[in-house]
């Protein structure tokens, strides 16, 4: 009999320093993988802000070959990146800027709009979607909107030029 209690005892012994053993092994397990998610969506923030420069470059010969004066759509588009008024009021409304649609041809101002515009976009596209939209998408949005752009069959010749320039530009 007192063997059986002696090993019941070592048997509940073990499995309870066994699953300390576990425990800690799991605590250590989720730090890490903490810290590995805490560094790739650091690294990750680093790249998207990387990548909008790169699209903001390219955009800029797609929408004007590099003319800061550029007016078009019937006065509607100003500035290097073509900005319509609409784009100006969600910037506006979403960071509480003040600016005004003539702010657009300057070429500064132009780029600030275009950077707080498309974050815009791509925060709501990853509420949506549970992730980063692809470069394409995102020069879709800037051709066809933040809401939906991205999914609009209209943007698709607009994606196709900015490849083709883009191209150009790294050769």
């Amino acid at each position: 009999m007192r063997n059986q209690i002696d090993n019941e005892i070592i048997s509940g012994t073990i499995f309870y320093i066994s699953n300390q053993l576990n425990l800690n092994i799991m605590k250590k397990v989720i730090s890490i993988t903490l810290v590995l998610l805490c560094y790739f969506m650091i690294t990750s923030f680093k790249a998207n802000k990387h990548d909008l420069q790169d699209i903001l470059e390219v955009l800029k010969h797609v929408e004007t070959n590099y003319d800061p004066t550029k007016i078009g759509d019937n006065g509607d588009a100003l500035g290097i990146l073509q900005i319509h008024q609409g784009c100006i009021t969600d910037v506006n409304r979403y960071y509480g800027t003040k600016y005004i649609h003539e702010d657009a041809i300057n070429i500064s101002n132009s780029e600030d709009i275009f950077i707080k515009y498309i974050s815009i976009g791509i925060k709501i596209y990853k509420k949506k979607h549970n992730h980063d939209p692809t470069e394409k998408q995102i020069v879709r949005m800037w051709n066809g909107g933040i809401y939906k752009g991205y999914k609009y069959k209209s943007t698709i010749p607009y994606v196709k030029k900015y490849i083709k320039q883009k191209n150009m530009l790294n050769n």
